[in-house]
């Protein structure tokens, strides 16, 4: 059924701390529009390292739009990158690229990342070995504006621009596995193969066995979101400013950084899914009242914010729909843990950070600090679960239930052994006060609006321990500067993540190779 208004739609987040589910509110006998919706799911079979790739299924349209002038207008928390170029922003700074551009490969909405679907390739082949990967894309995909017809050589423009700058997140892990610099270079060494327009052969450097269901895939939007190299090759980097040319469903309108992004759907039929609404607009909105406001008036239909303020949507008329699978996940995030390279680290003023016991003791004292039932049900309103591994959900294959079964002995919420902890750690402070310094730094995300009250409530919990704590708003760049250059040992800060396979879960999280001086990004990993 066609709708021409919805309500709202809030997506949210998790924690070892929480994981939490998509709801979304809409207007009493409406139905949510998915603008960007998946094709119908299909079984992928089983391979020695990685599942292949089915057939793309028959694209289905959506419902025939109501009118010419049905209108989606979506008010979103502030990006935390807000830039015209794709290979500065982060997954959540691409929220406003995702409706123009399409990658390789999407998941299913019913299974999460357990199903990998073809997109823009409509089928792989990987090696036993995953050494090798063949890519097949759709033939007759049309580019926005006129832009021709998508090809092997859009994907390879896209790859190289998202790996162009030192600082850009694609670049340390591609080059890890692909073993250059950009597509083109390994294309130019001959380990890499244009077969024809539509199929493109890699064979990496070293096995990698998630290039189709993760780097290539919307989960990792930035890395082979596909734009047009034809318009490139004409406009430049002002295509980023003037409207860049995708495959998706909607096509670029207007955008004014920090305000607003517009969009019309494509003046044809789309190859895979007809959007329900002939204009949509995401405007970015700092303050929750007030995109709750602009929801209530009318004048936003899809709005992103706090569960604790969903009760007075409810009692206007709306409506909450709730996704069957957990989203994102919020992790309350220690960082500066440098130990290995020495780089601007201090275990005496960052004693979070300090190898060994001492260590250990801190974190755990930490850890039993925060009361994870109470942070999911005030501040999530009961719509979450805990999470007892980073970003792992017992959905995933590699889940041990033993995370599960032994978390409350060794991490549960107990204030009183907290302290005893960092007594025994060596910070016994001022009769239980001031035992150290800590900065627990804010900042919001689009998504996940309570990233702010989730802060202020850790912060609390930490100074009911007797650490001393300074609570820092900061936007979200800021921080991502901090990362980079690794100045970023003496903060704590909640971040939003995406639910992940195992294998990307370990190379995040647990990378301990090489380390770029000059930008302080990893070789190989990700954070």
């Amino acid at each position: 059924m066609a709708v021409r208004r919805i309500r709202n739609a809030l997506r949210f987040a998790a924690v070892p701390l929480l994981i939490v589910f998509l709801s979304v509110i809409v207007a009493c006998g409406g139905t949510a529009a998915e603008p960007a919706a998946a094709p119908a799911a299909t079984e992928a079979p089983a391979a020695p390292a990685q599942a292949a790739a089915t057939a793309a299924p028959e694209p289905t349209a959506m419902p025939a739009m109501a009118d010419e002038d049905s209108y989606l207008h979506m008010a979103v928390t502030p990006l935390p990158q807000d830039t015209f170029f794709p290979w500065l922003a982060t997954s959540s700074g691409h929220l406003v690229f995702r409706p123009i551009w399409e990658n390789p490969t999407t998941i299913s909405p019913d299974t999460g990342v357990s199903t990998i679907l073809p997109q823009l390739a409509r089928e792989w082949d990987v090696s036993p070995d995953a050494s090798e990967y063949t890519f097949y894309l759709q033939e007759g995909v049309q580019m926005h504006f006129g832009w021709g017809e998508f090809t092997v050589k859009d994907l390879i423009f896209t790859i190289d621009q998202q790996m162009s700058d030192p600082l850009a997140g694609c670049k340390g892990p591609l080059k890890k596995f692909m073993g250059y610099d950009s597509m083109t270079e390994m294309i130019d060494a001959g380990k890499a193969e244009v077969v024809d327009d539509y199929t493109l052969k890699m064979t990496l450097a070293q096995p990698q066995v998630d290039v189709a269901d993760w780097w290539f895939n919307i989960l990792v939007v930035p890395c082979a979101a596909v734009r047009s190299s034809a318009q490139h090759a004409e406009e430049g980097d002002a295509m980023f400013e003037n409207g860049p040319a995708g495959t998706g469903g909607f096509q670029f309108v207007n955008r004014e950084l920090k305000e607003y992004t517009e969009y019309e759907a494509v003046p044809y039929d789309h190859w895979r899914v007809n959007p329900e609404f002939k204009r949509m607009r995401i405007s970015t909105t700092p303050e929750d009242l007030t995109r709750l406001a602009m929801l209530l008036t009318g004048e936003a239909n899809m709005v992103d914010i706090p569960k604790v303020l969903h009760q007075q949507a409810i009692d206007e008329g709306m409506e909450v729909f709730e996704s069957p699978l957990p989203s994102v996940g919020l992790t309350i995030m220690p960082f500066g843990q440098y130990e290995l390279s020495q780089v601007n680290w201090n275990p005496e003023t960052e004693p979070w950070t300090a190898p060994g016991e001492t260590g250990r003791l801190v974190r755990e004292a930490m850890n039993r600090a925060i009361d994870r039932e109470q942070i999911i049900n005030e501040l999530f309103k009961g719509r979450g679960e805990p999470m007892y591994n980073t970003i792992f959900h017992d959905s995933l294959e590699g889940w041990n239930p033993r995370w599960a079964d032994e978390f409350d002995e060794r991490y549960g919420f107990d204030p009183e052994r907290s302290k005893q902890l960092l007594d025994e750690a060596g910070f016994p402070g001022d009769n239980g006060e001031n035992r150290f310094y800590m900065e627990v730094w804010q900042s919001s995300l689009p998504g996940l609006p309570e990233t702010i009250e989730v802060a202020q409530t850790v912060a609390q919990s930490f100074q009911d321990i007797g650490i001393d704590v300074k609570l820092v708003e900061v936007e979200f760049a800021r921080a991502l500067d901090a990362f980079r250059d690794q100045h970023d040992a003496h903060f704590i800060l909640p971040v939003r993540q995406t639910i992940r396979q195992i294998n990307a879960n370990a190379r995040i999280y647990y990378y301990t190779g090489e380390v770029n001086p000059e930008t302080g990004l990893p070789g190989g990993g990700v954070a």
